[in-house]
């Protein structure tokens, strides 16, 4: 540009009366831009350029300069509300503003424009130039968002409200009012932080706190009490908007989660079910493995009884039989001896007869040959009392429901386990008066084997095991007791969990314990334990007579 155009062009248009354009560019500049380009004096345009003209439905800006009033361009509803704007520019009291308002066209159609306007002087008098943009498109697709986000505030399965700061409700959808069981009219005397029981108030004041620090709070899990004094669980979630003035408001978004809580209670309890049946599986498992051990550990048993009762047997009768050849050789040689009485005392035979006696001690060996016939007699009965207590303790058939005498399962058992207890503690029966009852033998004996076991190895040194019994209703118990040192209380509670153990490492698996209390609760009985007060510690077994279900 040289500078005689630049002489040819005004500084600005606040500081020249003349609006004649005179530079090529400058006219094209406001006559082809996109923008509405007015001057307002004393409500007529001076001037206008070809896009205002356009916007309101004029061929050329003649037809609107110093003919066409500023009001006649404007809804009805809107004239007031602009006059006061252009004249609050025009006296200065406002230097520039911005806003829009409903136009009218030539043709009578209405259109949405945003006008930007400061004050200026034109020819010594106050005037307002401004730039115009039809904002009709926007202002259509903004009415057309605004409705799809008021169908979704009505629609929406979500509650939605509208609150000011202090909670009280301004607007809210049809789903907030159904969670509440109440009316929108009736919300608008209830305040959203009422709603909330006084046992969330700690959720409740992280809300306000993150609204103030963060202008937001979200996914928070509590409940609402409703005006029915149900509460509700809810999951809420909320932002602060700004308002006219310093007014702030929050949008506050509720969904009920009483199906889903539901659902969480019946996983947690399936879930519980679950860990319930595994556990149980696993006790099953656990009896089903030392089960297995002790039949095949029965089994073995069963074989060496069979296999040792066929020579206990030909040895008993073994020596039965010599027991009576011994009599009758004694018999003999007390006839004899008779016989030599009647010799004279110088009888060579009679002397020599007499110094054999005395050389091999035949009076001796006559007594205690009798004595050690005896004693072997003894012995082979008590082996073979052991090995019929071996073939009951372990006979597959007591693995079925039958009637059993609880006190000779219980002698069985001692008998088996004698070996272990001797060494370290005296055993006492002190049996009552008990019926018969039905049970499997064979898992019994398991029971009172390992609780004998139990009681000698908790006795450090010598002591004593009591052995009782009783009778009390349609049940019998019996109880081991031993003078041991007791259990420590804090694992008296865990004694007949699955693999626990205070034995040394391959000391003891654990499942003996676990195993008893299994095979007790299948007969429907009761296993406990508690500690005496001067040390030790009494297991008690409680059994039914007729327990339920049984068969056999």
């Amino acid at each position: 540009m040289d500078e005689n155009e630049k002489e040819q062009l005004p500084a600005s248009a606040a500081e020249s009366d003349d609006l004649t354009l005179t530079g090529e560019w400058a006219r094209a500049l406001v006559d082809q831009t996109l923008a509405g380009i007015y001057v307002i004096q004393d409500g007529y345009f001076r001037y206008v350029n070809q896009e205002f003209a356009n916007i309101f439905g004029y061929a050329s800006p003649a037809e609107l300069i110093d003919t066409i009033k500023i009001a006649d361009l404007i809804a009805p509803e809107e004239r007031q509300r602009v006059a006061d704007n252009i004249r609050r520019r025009a006296e200065g009291l406002i230097p520039e503003m911005r806003y829009s308002f409903v136009g009218v066209q030539r043709n009578g159609r209405r259109v949405h424009v945003e006008v930007h306007g400061r004050a200026m002087q034109f020819k010594g008098q106050p005037a307002v130039i401004g730039v115009t943009l039809d904002i009709t498109e926007r202002k259509l697709a903004e009415a057309a968002s605004n409705e799809k986000l008021s169908a979704l505030f009505r629609h929406s399965p979500l509650g939605i409200a509208l609150v000011d700061e202090a909670g009280r409700h301004r607007e809210c959808n049809e789903a907030y009012q159904q969670l509440l069981g109440c009316t929108d009219e009736a919300l608008t005397a209830v305040d959203m932080w009422s709603l909330i029981p006084e046992q969330f108030a700690g959720q409740a004041a992280e809300m306000r706190q993150a609204l103030e620090v963060g202008g937001r709070y979200g996914a928070v899990e509590l409940e609402y009490r409703r005006p029915d004094g149900r509460c509700v669980p809810v999951q809420t979630s909320g932002v602060r908007i700004a308002g006219s003035g310093e007014q702030h408001y929050v949008w506050s978004i509720v969904e009920d989660i009483s199906e889903r809580k539901r659902l969480e209670r019946e996983m947690a309890e399936q879930l519980a079910a679950l860990k319930k049946l595994n556990k149980q599986l696993q006790d099953t498992q656990t009896q089903l493995l030392h089960a297995e051990k002790m039949s095949a550990v029965g089994q073995l048993a069963a074989g060496v009884a069979h296999e040792i009762n066929n020579p206990v047997g030909f040895v008993k009768s073994n020596l039965g039989t010599l027991q009576n050849y011994l009599s009758e050789f004694l018999r003999l040689v007390g006839a004899y001896e008779t016989v030599l009485v009647d010799k004279p005392a110088n009888d060579p035979l009679r002397r020599q007869i007499h110094d054999l006696e005395k050389a091999m001690d035949f009076a001796f060996i006559r007594d205690d040959a009798q004595t050690l016939l005896q004693e072997s007699l003894t012995g082979i009965e008590r082996v073979k009392r052991i090995v019929a207590d071996l073939r009951d303790f372990s006979k597959p058939g007591d693995a079925e429901w039958q009637q059993a005498d609880i006190h000779e399962c219980l002698d069985s058992t001692l008998n088996i386990v004698a070996n272990e207890i001797r060494p370290k503690a005296e055993v006492i029966r002190d049996y009552g008066t008990l019926p018969r009852i039905r049970c499997m033998p064979f898992q019994l004996n398991q029971v009172f084997m390992n609780l004998l076991l139990n009681a000698a190895q908790a006795i450090p040194e010598k002591g004593r095991i009591v052995v009782r019994s009783g009778h009390e209703d349609d049940h019998v118990w019996v109880e081991v007791e031993d003078s041991g040192t007791g259990i420590a209380p804090d694992i008296l509670a865990r004694v007949f969990e699955p693999f626990f153990t205070t034995k040394p490492i391959g000391k003891g698996t654990g499942l003996g314990l676990a195993v008893s209390y299994g095979i007790i609760k299948s007969h429907a009985g009761d296993i406990s334990v508690r500690n005496k007060e001067d040390g030790g510690a009494i297991f008690r077994v409680t059994l039914p007579v007729e327990p339920q279900g049984a068969t056999g």
